[in-house]
């Protein structure tokens, strides 16, 4: 319970909203055709922009803010340009297109708002900042995922990206890797997301012999504490897209029989509508082209939690195999990094990858060492 307490208190230290210059730029409501109708996307510069530094982007993603704020890299803007794009699904000219009618349009909110939509409007942003020059990139989850998709698009526009936790679910059906929280007795519900979000135990299920000091009962009675969690979002049209989006991986075209996870069900549940209209009137989805990775001469660090139950850590390894130039760290840890966080190390472990600051990076390594969260995937008894 106190480490659950303390991981909390480091959440709610982010709460606070990032302060920075807002600044707009007009991109297509439809990329597919880039003449029609323009809206209006904002972005964050946490410093005056510096045509000499480096420019870093992070990406919001909805399901992502659903459960937690992104990570406070404030600090990195005093090394580099640090440009936070906020998503085309705030647009109010959007949102008020797709409820044309009096009611959302499902079909065209996937249509508007699916993954290729953000990756090509953060395209637009960094071309508007640097013109021809590549860019770096950091994500989490479900941000990480989008720019992993960026990437399959435009690999000789980035330079180097962290990848943190990355939600691509497709990779852990396709691969028919085992559901990392088989709970059969729990019900599909945004509560047990959002456990299996920020839980870090090995074990979650009592049956099985959980010992951990984050169990179900203490998140229920606590979890007011999470931002975003039990704030009513039924009306988020952008989440359902996200939502549908993960589902889809998930459940689409499975080559077994086996009923659909807890966390499958509940996406899926929660994203009815886009579910209903690809029955009625089927439409293609979007999803990562991993094979273009090969074409990436940049840098990846992929940082992944041993302890996620959201997705199987060995997709971790999976996806690093993609990459020529990968760099695989796995920590002992759960989805929403909260161990990690509560180190406050995550900004000098992106500073030393960007910077390739190898005396940095040692100290990095040591102190996560220290800190007990390096999994080494030698030792099986580190767990």
């Amino acid at each position: 319970m106190i480490a659950f307490l303390q991981i909390l208190s480091v959440f709610l230290w982010f709460i606070l909203s990032p302060s920075g210059t807002s600044r707009f730029i007009s991109v297509p409501l439809d990329h597919r055709e880039p003449r029609g109708k323009q809206i209006e996307i904002s972005y964050t510069l946490f410093q005056p922009y510096e045509e000499q530094k480096e420019t870093l982007l992070l990406i919001e993603d909805p399901l992502d803010n659903y459960f937690q704020q992104s990570m406070d890299l404030r600090k990195l803007a005093n090394e580099f340009n640090l440009v936070q794009i906020k998503g085309r699904h705030q647009s109010e000219v959007l949102l008020n297109t797709l409820r044309a009618t009096g009611e959302t349009d499902w079909s065209k909110a996937y249509q508007l708002l699916n993954v290729d939509q953000h990756a090509r409007d953060l395209e637009r942003v960094r071309k508007a900042l640097l013109g021809d020059q590549p860019v770096h990139l950091v994500g989490f989850s479900g941000a990480a995922a989008y720019l992993h998709y960026y990437l399959s698009l435009y690999p000789e526009k980035v330079s180097s990206l962290i990848s943190f936790n990355p939600l691509l679910l497709d990779l852990q059906k396709n691969l028919n890797f085992r559901d990392p929280a088989p709970c059969p007795e729990a019900q599909a519900n945004r509560f047990w997301l959002g456990y299996l979000w920020h839980a870090h135990s090995e074990r979650l299920c009592p049956d099985t012999g959980d010992t951990d000091d984050f169990p179900f009962y203490a998140f229920l009675q606590w979890g007011f504490l999470v931002p975003g969690l039990w704030k009513n979002r039924d009306d988020d049209v952008a989440l359902k897209v996200r939502l549908f989006e993960h589902s889809y991986d998930l459940l689409a075209n499975r080559l077994n029989d086996q009923p659909p996870s807890i966390a499958a069900a509940w996406l899926k549940q929660k994203s009815q509508p886009i579910w209903k209209e690809l029955e009625k009137a089927p439409f293609s989805v979007h999803g990562v082209d991993y094979d273009k990775g090969r074409l990436y001469e940049g840098k990846l660090l992929i940082v992944g939690a041993v302890h996620d139950k959201l997705l199987s850590r060995y997709c971790y390894d999976v996806l690093a195999e993609f990459y020529p130039q990968s760099s695989l760290m796995l920590l002992r840890d759960g989805h929403a990094l909260g161990k990690l966080r509560a180190t406050r190390l995550q900004r000098e472990l992106i500073r030393s990858f960007l910077l390739e600051d190898n005396q940095e990076k040692i100290g990095v390594y040591q102190s996560l060492r220290e800190a007990g969260l390096l999994y080494d995937k030698r030792n099986s008894n580190n767990l």
